[in-house]
């Protein structure tokens, strides 16, 4: 059954009318329900329309703009799919590690007395091999810990798991560093063992006195090339995480910060044509008054002249009828990490969010009620034309006994966050997986 558009009112000075005056198109309007009529009363002998079917307002997708297509993926996008995707490249490089830290472990203990007078070479390695296995388990814990959760959880045993992931999280980096200075010491003390010494060693072998007699030669061999070729890998990795936490990271950041925002604003563009005309002004008006009579969370339409102050205030930056993304993300120095980390972004973001709220809900009546897993699935259908089965698949990132207000504070951490990585907060996550539609 298709759906028909919603007959709307107008609101002036707090009373109704039936007309809109034709000079005035700065009106708020809101939806005015259609009668209710039974299929006797229709002529055409057509079903009445579902209940449901009264709040839809229908979008038109036929001139869709490009720039809500997904964006190609960058460079280092592709390789983190390959790495993280390729599961046999996972399986090889943590088998790798096991091989590496058994070895170690093995030659440390074996060869403890063949080195008299480098005694802490065997001994370095043998923590080293210790500790690299220690790495692969902690690895491993940290994996199944930041895996999403089986069932939804309330929302205070969700930041207690994400408050101990975030310790676990900073163990497993100063973890990390702890086995570069191993690495340091490894190499300063089997690189600092000099050529002649090395040679007598060689030379001699067990015949040699203590007092040339550093390292048996097959151990030392395998001391000083594993070495070199751990510091190889140690330095590639290292320079890798510089430049990315330098380069890559920032610019990934405020691209994924970008990405989020024109998810917002497409929400607001409702025919969807790049530009947010005082056409989708009244339309969103509309989908928002619809909201409100469906949740019945404000008795009353928010009243004009704060409407018109909204939209003007977090989305007209620019001062005229229509804006553009490109203008919008201006307005908003680009989404650049400096301007979105400081807190000028963070209160406007906060008041934005909040107010937008305000169309539908308010303080008193609507936040701390809760939304069951019906009328969550029914409102980002209705405000972002998000369908049923996508929305009831990532209730998974609410917490339990959602209430209006746990979805603000969820929506202004999606419009402030710029880190892309997962375990976070679900404030920062969860809104933009509701609106990041499955390919």
């Amino acid at each position: 059954m298709s759906v028909r558009p919603l007959n709307v009112f107008t609101v002036q000075e707090g009373k109704g009318g039936n007309s809109i005056p034709p000079a005035d198109d700065q009106l708020v309007q809101y939806p005015r329900l259609p009668p209710i009529i039974s299929k006797t009363h229709d002529g055409k002998g057509r079903a009445p329309p579902s209940y449901n079917s009264l709040f839809l307002i229908p979008t038109p997708t036929k001139h869709k703009s490009k720039i809500y297509e997904d964006d190609l993926p960058t460079c280092w996008e592709k390789q983190g799919c390959l790495c993280e995707n390729n599961r046999l490249l996972y399986g090889l490089g943590g088998f790798t590690l096991m091989v590496t830290g058994i070895v170690y472990a093995y030659e440390g203990f074996t060869n403890a007395d063949d080195c008299p007078l480098a005694s802490s070479i065997p001994q370095i390695l043998r923590i080293e091999g210790l500790s690299v296995l220690g790495y692969i388990l902690l690895h491993i814990i940290l994996l199944k810990y930041g895996h999403p959760q089986a069932a939804r959880r309330n929302e205070e045993d969700i930041i207690k798991h994400q408050s101990n992931y975030t310790m676990f999280a900073v163990f497993y980096l100063a973890y990390v560093l702890y086995l570069y200075v191993l690495w340091i010491i490894g190499c300063s003390e089997v690189f600092g063992i000099s050529n002649e010494s090395v040679d007598k060693s060689r030379k001699f072998g067990s015949e040699a006195s203590n007092e040339t007699w550093y390292c048996a030669a097959e151990f030392f061999d395998f001391a000083y090339y594993s070495r070199i070729g751990q510091t190889a890998i140690q330095a590639l990795i290292g320079l890798i995480i510089i430049f990315y936490w330098i380069s890559v990271n920032p610019n990934e950041n405020q691209r994924f910060m970008k990405k989020k925002w024109l998810l917002w604003f497409q929400i607001l563009d409702h025919d969807q044509d790049g530009i947010i005309s005082q056409s989708d002004v009244i339309k969103t008006n509309e989908k928002l008054e619809s909201i409100r009579i469906y949740l019945k969370q404000r008795d009353v339409p928010m009243d004009r002249a704060k409407t018109i102050a909204w939209w003007k205030s977090h989305v007209l930056r620019r001062g005229t009828n229509s804006i553009t993304f490109e203008l919008f993300a201006n307005s908003h120095d680009n989404f650049n990490g400096q301007y979105t980390n400081s807190n000028e972004f963070q209160s406007a973001a906060r008041r934005c969010v909040v107010e937008f709220f305000d169309f539908f809900s308010t303080h008193e009546q609507g936040r701390n009620h809760p939304i069951d897993d019906e009328k969550f699935v029914r409102f980002w259908n209705m405000l972002a034309g998000i369908d049923e089965k996508h929305a009831r698949a990532k209730l998974m990132d609410f917490p339990k006994l959602l209430t209006t207000g746990d979805l603000m504070h969820a929506w202004i951490g999606f419009l402030q966050n710029s880190n892309r990585f997962q375990n976070q907060f679900y404030q920062s996550q969860a809104v933009y997986n509701v609106l990041k539609r499955e390919k």
